[in-house]
């Protein structure tokens, strides 16, 4: 016995010293997957993720129990013979049958073999966000520090649309709405937008999201579409906002995403991007070392998220007026604006088109008021 946990301690402790550097992994074939090299996990996580994911996932169920989230009562009203047939429902309509899944999103993480790619997932999904905000802050519970973290977010994008004098967002996107909760409060802070949209690789996510619409009579449209890529028109939204989806996916397809938000936000936009603060979880500053642990082993990409610097990513994507504060002990809000004048370059047939676009400023709307009294 003495041997077993030494060496898994062993394990533990090369994992942490050495982090994502081991290269090649093998993965299972899946139909509709498109694997690169980037995307792939080292070795090692591979390994430790197989073996200890579901002490992991116990660990995290079982807190956020003694934290009287009732995991299982959250889950099982989605289990229910005429609510399973709904899911099944929506599930056919908002499925994009034209998706091929990037290698990344079908490997196990978060517990979970095929990751966001079946239901269990979709079914703890509210479970899970409520037991997100577990341990934020002293004496508080996990419903309300959920509220505060969307509050805080609320507050942070509500400063910056007064400071920069813009437009009140009409047309919005939850990129990586997941099962729509970041979504509904969106459509509770901003009550005139026009047009609220989530979006989501996952259509088991999605159709949980369409169902908790649909019961709290919610007016908000779901698309099934990859962030990379979403195939969605130019220039269509006031405001993009990515809520803790950047720390799931490798780099490169972090680039891509910022990118493809640029393109999709009208001259002026703002991006909003709510995830982790790498220096603060890397360096234990707020967690222990063994919830770090068991995070990590359930995150294939969370090395390389810790790596880079979200402020500069956003710059190097062409946004402008950059900015990053605390939103609460363990995540920040990165907020940057789409010029209002540009230069853009199109790739046609394999070659380079110039194109020069000219816009009018935003100006200063005085409905700038935001509803957060939810």
């Amino acid at each position: 016995m003495f041997f077993y946990c030494g060496l898994i301690i062993g394990i533990f402790l090369l994992y942490n010293s050495i982090g994502f550097v081991v290269p090649n992994v093998n993965v299972r074939n899946i139909p509709c997957a498109v694997y690169m090299n980037q995307e792939l996990p080292p070795t090692l996580w591979s390994s430790l993720s197989s073996t200890f994911k579901q002490t992991a996932r116990n660990w995290f169920i079982q807190r956020a129990e003694k934290k009287n989230i009732q995991w299982n009562k959250l889950t099982n009203k989605y289990k229910t013979k005429e609510n399973k047939k709904l899911l099944l429902k929506l599930y056919e309509i908002l499925e994009n049958k034209q998706i091929k899944y990037p290698g990344y999103y079908t490997l196990p993480f978060h517990g979970y073999d095929t990751g966001n790619l079946n239901w269990q997932a979709a079914e703890e999904g509210e479970a899970a966000t409520i037991s997100m905000s577990v341990n934020y802050w002293d004496n508080v519970s996990p419903s309300v520090a959920e509220k505060w973290v969307r509050h805080n977010i609320s507050n942070h994008i509500a400063c910056y649309l007064k400071t920069h004098e813009l437009e009140y967002p009409r047309n919005i996107l939850d990129m990586g709405c997941s099962i729509g909760v970041s979504t509904e409060y969106l459509y509770k802070t901003f009550p005139d937008a026009i047009n609220i949209q989530g979006l989501d690789l996952s259509p088991y996510f999605l159709s949980v999201a369409s169902y908790r619409a649909n019961e709290r009579n919610l007016s908000l449209n779901y698309i099934h579409a990859n962030a990379e890529n979403t195939g969605l028109p130019y220039s269509s939204y006031n405001m993009v906002v990515c809520n803790f989806m950047l720390h799931e996916v490798p780099h490169k397809a972090t680039q891509n995403i910022l990118n493809e938000i640029y393109r999709l936000l009208k001259p002026g936009g703002i991006i909003v991007i709510v995830d982790l603060d790498p220096k603060r979880v890397q360096n234990n500053l707020v967690v222990s070392q063994f919830r770090k642990w068991a995070f990590e082993v359930t995150e294939p990409h969370i090395y390389e998220y810790y790596q880079h610097d979200m402020s500069m990513q956003l710059l190097n994507a062409n946004f402008k007026y950059v900015v990053s504060n605390k939103n609460d002990p363990i995540n920040r809000v990165w907020i940057g604006r789409k010029r209002d004048q540009e230069f853009e370059l199109y790739k046609k047939w394999g070659k380079e088109r110039a194109s020069k676009k000219m816009y009018f400023s935003t100006t200063k709307n005085e409905r700038v008021k935001l509803d957060i009294s939810i």
